[in-house]
């Protein structure tokens, strides 16, 4: 029986999270993609993209990055060949790459995202400095966008301002004497 378990578990799939990091380290985080990037600011305790200050965040997209891109798990490795990297989309030119900042700018984690063909609930990822790539246990890709407009909104108008009575203008002509013809 242990020897039947010890060899199964080389083929088990190892589960273990693409970045070891709490948004509360987070002061600052880029999304890039084929040469175009998005800064997200953390201001005390709001975000702000960087560049387009007229936007309000949408802070649904801001717990995504918390709730799913921090918390995607790597599992089995596809390929531990850097030649390999353009047919995952996870090299530099095709992948998605997001780069976590603390709060003295050092870098916290930062890996590139790659869409699955086979297998649209899942990613590939590769984390920078390392060869392999791994399929995850969902797919992020949508969650990591550059255009400023999928993380903010424009902010609503703001109010008309309430109608005050207006003072109606009498037609005085005729008071003292002024104005009126003799009869």
């Amino acid at each position: 029986y242990f020897i039947s378990q010890s060899r199964q578990k080389k083929y088990q799939t190892q589960s273990n999270s693409v970045f070891s990091i709490v948004m509360e380290e987070v002061y600052l985080f880029k999304v890039e993609k084929d040469s175009i990037y998005i800064h997200l600011q953390r201001k005390d305790t709001t975000w702000q993209i960087m560049g387009h200050d007229s936007l309000l965040i949408q802070t649904n997209r801001i717990n995504d990055i918390e709730n799913n891109v921090l918390t995607v798990k790597r599992e089995s490795v596809v390929s531990k060949k850097p030649s390999k990297w353009q047919s995952f989309d996870v090299d530099d030119s095709l992948g998605t790459k997001i780069t976590f900042y603390g709060f003295n700018d050092e870098v916290l984690g930062e890996a590139i995202f790659g869409r699955s063909k086979s297998d649209w609930q899942r990613s590939y990822v590769r984390l920078i400095g390392e060869n392999n790539v791994y399929m995850t246990n969902e797919n992020v890709i949508n969650r990591l966008q550059t255009g400023p407009k999928f993380w903010g909104k424009k902010p609503p108008p703001p109010p008309e301002p309430a109608e005050e009575p207006s003072l109606e203008i009498q037609d005085n002509t005729g008071l003292n004497g002024q104005g009126t013809e003799p009869e």
